[in-house]
């Protein structure tokens, strides 16, 4: 995804002066997509470290059961085999972690529009972590609200 940074911020909806302040930048690459307890205790200390907490929360879609995402407060350490398994299950979709103050009713999406949720979310949280829908990386997206 290195090559197509650029295109991915104009993927989640960001445009002018918004997109000039995003910054997407690769955590971790994980090039059999799949997951493994590693990679989940590496994104637990980016958490720590980009939150400032041990807890945050998790969303993610899974289109075939409810078209809005589902949404949990966890604490990564505690939540190893839930998000084990939550990354397997949802294996081609998003997997977003977010502070743990994020309220799921201040947003709304448009159906099967997760990219635009994203951005809207950066806008909101001015940060946020993603897992891409194929595994292959974890995403850290910044944006620098000073004027």
């Amino acid at each position: 995804m290195a090559n197509s940074n650029e295109g991915y911020l104009n993927v989640i909806g960001l445009e002018g002066d918004t997109r000039e302040k995003a910054k997407l930048k690769v955590l971790i690459d994980n090039p059999s997509g799949k997951v493994n307890k590693e990679i989940l205790l590496k994104i637990y200390n980016y958490i720590k470290e980009v939150y400032g907490t041990d807890k945050c929360s998790v969303l993610w879609w899974e289109w075939n059961e409810q078209p809005t995402p589902s949404i949990k407060i966890i604490t990564i350490y505690n939540n190893i085999q839930f998000l084990q398994d939550l990354w397997e299950r949802i294996a081609g979709n998003y997997l977003i972690f977010l502070p743990v103050q994020f309220d799921l009713k201040k947003f709304k999406q448009k159906e099967k529009d997760e990219e635009e949720f994203i951005g809207m979310c950066l806008i909101k949280y001015y940060h946020l972590i993603v897992k891409s829908p194929d595994g292959y990386e974890v995403l850290y997206l910044t944006l620098n609200n000073e004027s």
